[in-house]
């Protein structure tokens, strides 16, 4: 935009405290049950269901996988309101009688039971074309659950070295990344321990100490 890099800053957000990891297999398993999520292991996504969210490449890429392996139990959960031009995304999971039963919808859920969903996933899939933050990688990364996201935008800035990253355009890659983190319970660990080292370095406090920062570098140069 030609504007002077030392009038741009960054303030980081933060996940809310109430997103913290789960152990309680019952309440875990409560909580599947509420939202009629059986109890096989589930990739997990949460977004407002619309094309920036790249929804129709994970669903090429889970069917990709479900068909080349067929002997992996393993299901997609998709969290979150429905927004625009996503017929595609229901028309592919209701159609496909190999997805119908293996891609779950469950509409919106309240935070007080996303900590559960967080931490029963094996892992959080967030392929998204452009954040301009990316909290529900954070929120996953507080909980303990491993991600494998997007190498665009500001998700490289959230995530770290604490996930895996992918071009959110090509399915090989999130094919094996997704094959590699479902096979690798070492691997998982390790993610689930940085990720929650990770998301120690935001927090509302610093976003609002660092917002602050701002205003008085403002009005100094009034």
């Amino acid at each position: 935009t030609g504007m002077n890099p030392e009038r741009v800053f960054v303030t980081p957000l933060a996940a809310d405290t109430h997103f913290f990891p789960v152990e309680n297999l019952d309440i875990i398993n409560d909580t599947l049950k509420k939202y009629q999520i059986n109890n096989a292991p589930y990739l997990l996504s949460l977004c407002t269901l619309e094309p920036r969210k790249n929804l129709s490449f994970l669903i090429r890429c889970f069917t990709k996988i479900i068909l080349d392996n067929p002997s992996i139990d393993l299901n997609l959960v998709l969290v979150g309101v429905s927004g625009w031009k996503n017929n595609d995304i229901f028309k592919t999971a209701q159609e496909n009688p190999i997805l119908k039963n293996r891609i779950i919808f469950t509409g919106y859920i309240p935070d007080e039971d996303l900590s559960a969903i967080y931490s029963g996933a094996t892992a959080f899939i967030y392929p998204s074309l452009y954040e301009g933050f990316g909290l529900p990688t954070l929120e996953a990364m507080q909980c303990g659950t491993p991600v494998i996201t997007s190498n665009t935008s500001s998700l490289p800035e959230v995530v770290g070295d604490a996930g895996i990253m992918i071009n959110p355009s090509d399915e090989d890659a999130l094919c094996q990344a997704i094959l590699t983190i479902i096979q690798d319970s070492q691997l998982r660990k390790t993610l689930s321990e940085k990720g929650r080292e990770r998301a120690k370095q935001f927090s509302w406090a610093k976003c609002a100490e660092e917002t602050v920062k701002v205003y008085q570098i403002a009005a100094n140069c009034r």
